[in-house]
């Protein structure tokens, strides 16, 4: 954070390491010394008895929105934080106050360019929706078109590029002075910043909201119809959407047929998404879902999405097919590819060992047997225990196949997501396995070698030219190497300086000695001063090396 930023957000910091220190935090801000450049802060000990998942999850609800936008991002990474953490953000609230009617008014006619009257016949001044980041407003168009308005709050990008100024500075000094999260705050700013960039601009989610409608919408399950001419960046205008939020299913009494149907539709869409069409809604939770007529699905607030590649999902379909068959060799290899690392990267007799009891774990029968949601959560504590940094996207997809097996087993305590994902576990298998899959594999590899065949005389001319010239360049990239050049260096300025002071040592001694009379002359002054400043140069070179550390 620059110095300026640094000054001008001192306030906001203030009460950030205020409202920590509340909600227990306060050892923190002592050991990164943020609370010595910040001021003294009481603890306040109401929720001081509450997990710690518990008290930053209430931390983050009293210093506001962006803050809150913060928790419901990091909900669904469980690889940024421990799971405890990113579980318990899942319960977050959203209690931002309503923006008066006005001001939301003022924000629809700068961003239409007209008065209201010319393009909507009535609209609710009384919210349906108050998010974090939007208010949500029925309206009617001229043409009786029933929508509902995303309108993003007055001001809300300079206050949250304010609070990410703060967060960026917050978590560069966590990380300088090491404090002990379980998590890099860094990474966790990196992907939120990333995260925003999209909630403040409307248009991401109403391209994400037709590409889903596109791709995906059938006849168990749709998406929002978005109406373009209505959408700018700061408003999203979509088709109201006529059904049941599934969290107040309770209230429709719904017989146990109905709820297996809706169970069946959600779980059909949810597997579509992510493993066929790998373009998937990540966080479709039941405030996220409405049921509509016929037990038909309709997901909403799409602003959160996924995109993973093909090999991705095979990947993922091997590493449940391999836990069902109890092949340790095909659960390695998929586990090492969704990681995207080599063996060289970890140990190998542990790894295998970890992955041999993790599939007995699961292995009690054949693949319908398994519970997906928590083979999922297995998949992702081994990743974690083995340092495995799995790509976001990844993880968004298995969080989104943990939180749709959650909902559909709250619904019908029966359902098993994997009955409903095991035809296309099977053909994502047997496309890997299958005679088209060898076929075009075997085409690949045969170009391969064609194009490299056609390359090796004109690469064999060219290496035996520079082997001529003498002009054949070894480059090494070896960490030992680059600590050994570190000591290397740091020897030789050691060296350089003790050269220097010893210079300085013997130089003022010969002035000393030079003067042969009982009196200081100059030359005895030069000398005396050429001990004073030898002497000052070598402390300070031994204060320098104590707080390297070397």
């Amino acid at each position: 954070m620059a110095s300026s930023n640094l000054i001008r957000n001192i306030p906001r910091m203030k009460e950030i390491a205020s409202v920590a220190a509340k909600f227990g935090f306060g050892e923190i801000i002592r050991d990164t010394k943020l609370g010595s450049f910040l001021g003294k802060f009481k603890k306040i000990h109401d929720s001081e008895q509450d997990p710690a998942p518990v008290r930053f999850r209430l931390a983050l609800e009293e210093l506001g929105p962006t803050f809150m936008k913060l928790g419901q991002v990091l909900s669904m990474r469980p690889d940024l934080v421990p799971p405890s953490w990113s579980e318990e953000l899942t319960h977050l609230q959203d209690n931002c106050p309503s923006v008066p009617w006005d001001d939301i008014k003022k924000e629809l006619e700068t961003e239409y360019g007209k008065d209201l009257s010319a393009v909507f016949v009535t609209i609710e001044e009384t919210p349906i929706g108050d998010g974090s980041m939007a208010q949500v407003h029925r309206a009617t168009t001229i043409e009786g078109k029933h929508v509902v308005l995303k309108i993003l709050r007055p001001n809300i990008e300079k206050t949250v590029n304010a609070d990410l100024q703060v967060l960026e500075g917050i978590a560069s000094l966590l990380n300088n002075h090491g404090a002990k999260l379980g998590f890099d705050p860094k990474e966790v700013i990196d992907t939120f910043a990333e995260a925003l960039d999209n909630e403040l601009d409307l248009r991401h989610e109403a391209n994400s909201t037709k590409m889903l409608r596109s791709l995906a919408a059938d006849d168990t399950s749709t998406f929002p119809e978005v109406y373009t001419e209505l959408s700018t960046k700061r408003i999203l205008a979509i088709d109201e959407v006529d059904g049941v939020e599934l969290t107040k299913w309770k209230d429709q009494n719904y017989t146990q047929e109905q709820r297996n149907k809706i169970v069946a539709n959600g779980a059909h869409a949810v597997i579509r998404q992510t493993l066929e069409i790998g373009f998937f809604h990540a966080d479709p939770h039941p405030g996220n879902i409405f049921v509509l007529e016929g037990e038909k699905i309709c997901f909403i607030d799409c602003g959160m999405t996924g995109r993973v590649e093909e090999s991705m999902r095979k990947d993922l379909a091997m590493l449940l097919y391999g836990v069902s068959e109890n092949n340790i060799d095909n659960v390695t290899k998929s586990f090492l590819s969704l990681g995207d690392i080599s063996l060289d990267d970890v140990n190998e007799r542990e790894l295998r060992k970890d992955l041999q009891d993790f599939i007995e774990r699961f292995t009690e029968g054949p693949l319908g047997d398994i519970d997906m949601g928590n083979m999922l959560t297995a998949f992702l504590d081994g990743l974690r225990k083995h340092n495995v940094k799995c790509p976001g996207d990844l993880i968004l997809m298995i969080k989104a196949l943990i939180t749709i097996e959650g909902v559909g087993k709250e619904l019908s305590p029966t359902f098993n997501l994997v009955d409903y994902a095991k035809p296309t576990i099977e053909k994502l298998v047997r496309s890997q396995f299958g005679f088209s899959a060898i076929k075009n594999r075997t085409e690949v590899s045969a170009l391969l070698w064609a194009q490299l065949a056609e390359r090796l005389p004109d690469d064999a001319t060219r290496i035996l030219d520079r082997i001529r010239r003498n002009k054949v360049r070894l480059n090494i990239d070896s960490e030992s190497i680059e600590h050994m050049t570190d000591a290397i260096d740091r020897s030789s300025r050691n060296i350089s300086w003790a050269l220097v002071i010893s210079a300085l040592i013997v130089g003022s001694s010969i002035m000393v000695l030079a003067n042969r009379t009982n009196s200081i002359d100059v030359r005895s002054g030069l000398g005396l001063v050429g001990y004073l400043f030898a002497g000052t140069l070598g402390a300070w070179r031994i204060i320098q090396h104590l707080r390297q550390g070397r």
